[in-house]
């Protein structure tokens, strides 16, 4: 891996000013988000919402659903229809819902399985397109476990196509012995689906064993890119010609094991990724080179978790603690919107952002992870208004416990890939009385025109 490290432009600039100096310049830089935004929740203040749910179809068992979870980003084809999936997360180390962990030696379609959906909103109703281990000839087992969800992008191109790629259910730690095949995961399989005449290209595995956790699609040189979870190893796949390229990972030192799952992709298709020097790592597509950036992420985990591009090619990003930032590629400067609660020192994952360029709005379902931190302000429906530069916290969304993709469409429409609990006759499904742990569904948000 090429990579060019570079002294920060503050430490160059001011490196002939005393220590006293020193101090008073770092305290200044500290304090810059929270002196232009000076914004916290008030837990009090949130009122409870309920949103319309459109919860993932398909793999009953014995007359109970199985689907379970989703960790995917969603897409909206050029007809308007968004799309999303759900899986039953089984794996090697456990199976969920009211079931038998034998009773995957009887399941006919094998030992997890993930559909992927599409909501028409003209019909306002949710179908199944396919099954993701029958797409990718990937027929699971008792011992050979199959997709047990999506894991990263679902996403689409001019022409209407899906890609979206597989991931392993429950089997984490069998997978991370390296266990042998056929007895473990056999990958994440690449898929492209084409709507319109309903059929399926399987472009194969990337990575033998490893589940994928981010796909981008570059449509103008027509190459998937892609990393996985085992060590953030990063591919490529031309389409065009089938070539696969394998640069191994992208994870460095402190960040191998889990602070890199995921990437950006901006609109001249060059690939960035958090690094362990806390930046970016930007990879050059046509000379493939890797450059670290000279700027310095916020938050104390200064990395991303989420990224929507513009139209004019800004980068709009989230990180896993909760810090909400933008970065021009063209002038290599990053702004610090602030923590999404306010709250610096309270970690709030959240995996997803959604960008509005005609009202000037970001939304964020502000989660974290089905942790308890901060319980009562968990999935927190957010708006940013980046005109003022100023968080609205709208409301709790009742029933959600995790939230990994999010879009907006024409209208205005903010759409969430979620998991939780769902509602029947107006009361909600807890653990205990549905004896399913989650449901995965797409849940809909209508906003206002105006915030205040």
């Amino acid at each position: 891996m090429n990579s060019v490290l570079r002294k920060g432009k503050f430490n160059r600039r001011f490196m002939i000013l005393e220590n006293k100096n020193r101090l008073i310049f770092s305290i200044v830089l500290y304090l810059i988000p929270f002196i232009c935004g000076g914004q916290v929740i008030n837990i009090d203040d949130i009122e409870k919402m309920r949103l319309s749910f459109y919860p993932a179809q398909g793999l009953t068992w014995q007359g109970e659903s199985v689907q379970n979870t989703n960790w995917n980003k969603i897409t909206e084809t050029p007809d308007g229809k968004v799309w999303y999936s759900g899986g039953d997360h089984w794996g090697t180390d456990a199976i969920i819902g009211p079931f038998d962990k034998a009773e995957k030696y009887e399941r006919p379609w094998g030992f997890g399985n993930t559909t992927v959906m599409y909501y028409d909103p003209e019909r306002d109703t949710s179908f199944v397109a396919l099954e993701l281990n029958r797409a990718s000839a990937l027929y699971s087992n008792a011992e050979t476990p199959g997709h047990g969800k999506i894991h990263s992008n679902i996403v689409s191109d001019s022409k209407g196509f899906i890609y979206f790629a597989g991931y392993m259910g429950l089997s984490y730690g069998h997978e991370y012995t390296r266990a042998y095949y056929p007895k473990s995961y056999a990958g994440g399989a690449l898929i492209r689906y084409d709507p319109a005449n309903d059929d399926v290209d399987y472009y194969g595995i990337p990575f033998p064993n490893s589940g994928i956790v981010a796909l981008y699609y570059d449509e103008k040189r027509n190459w998937l890119n892609g990393i996985t979870v085992d060590r953030a190893k990063f591919f490529r796949v031309n389409l065009s010609t089938m070539e696969l390229k394998r640069y191994e990972s992208v994870a460095r030192m402190s960040r191998v094991e889990d602070r890199v799952r995921e990437m950006i992709l901006d609109r001249d298709g060059y690939v960035y990724f958090a690094n362990d020097i806390g930046s970016l790592t930007r990879f050059d597509p046509d000379n493939e080179k890797f450059t670290d950036l000279d700027v310095e992420l916020p938050g104390k985990l200064k990395d991303f978790r989420a990224s929507v591009v513009s139209s004019e090619n800004i980068i709009y990003a989230i990180s896993t603690d909760g810090f909400v930032w933008s970065l021009d590629p063209g002038s290599n400067i990053i702004e610090n919107f602030g923590h999404i609660l306010g709250m610096p020192d309270q970690g709030h994952y959240t995996p997803n952002i959604a960008l509005d360029e005609d009202w000037g709005r970001l939304y964020f379902m502000a989660g974290n992870h089905g942790g308890a931190v901060l319980e009562s302000a968990l999935e927190i429906i957010t708006v940013l208004d980046l005109k003022e530069k100023k968080f609205h916290w709208i409301g709790q969304a009742e029933g959600v416990e995790g939230c990994f993709g999010s879009l907006v469409n024409k209208d205005h429409t903010v759409f969430f890939s979620c998991y939780g609990n769902l509602h029947r006759d107006d009361e909600q499904l807890s653990k205990a009385n549905d004896e399913r742990a989650t449901r995965p569904f797409l849940a809909k948000y209508n906003p206002p025109r105006y915030l205040d």
